[in-house]
């Protein structure tokens, strides 16, 4: 494991516990999801500095094919769970889950339709 992909998981894991003391001791709901969408974000930044490492270990890169990604809506999808997320920060906790429900579910559907292209696929 890279030393920037340690650090990484190190701070995520901070941030889960900074998140989990702070949500436990003030009586604000703002702060408390954004610690945890910061450790959120940096375990994704661990995971993937963890996948590229052992390709940038082997040398050389080989020269790859740019791979095309077909159009696809999930990016606006995502953006707007985003917007849905900072507005229930401001009106109620009710509408935070409900963006980051609607995150999670574009996330995961930017990803297969990634994947479907990177695997050859038509989405």
């Amino acid at each position: 494991m890279s030393t920037l992909s340690r650090i990484c998981l190190g701070l995520a894991v901070f941030l889960v516990v900074t998140g989990g003391v702070y949500g436990l001791t003030s009586h604000e709901h703002a702060g408390t999801t954004e610690l945890l969408v910061s450790a959120v974000t940096f375990c994704f930044l661990g995971v993937i500095l963890r996948l590229v490492a052992p390709h940038e270990a082997e040398g050389q890169p080989q020269e790859e094919a740019e791979i095309q990604v077909a159009p696809t809506i999930w990016p606006f999808a995502f953006a707007i769970s985003g917007v849905i997320l900072v507005v229930g920060l401001i009106v109620s906790q009710w509408i935070v889950i409900l963006g980051g429900l609607a995150a999670a579910i574009s996330a995961a559907g930017w990803l297969r339709d990634v994947a479907r292209s990177h695997a050859g696929e038509a989405p």
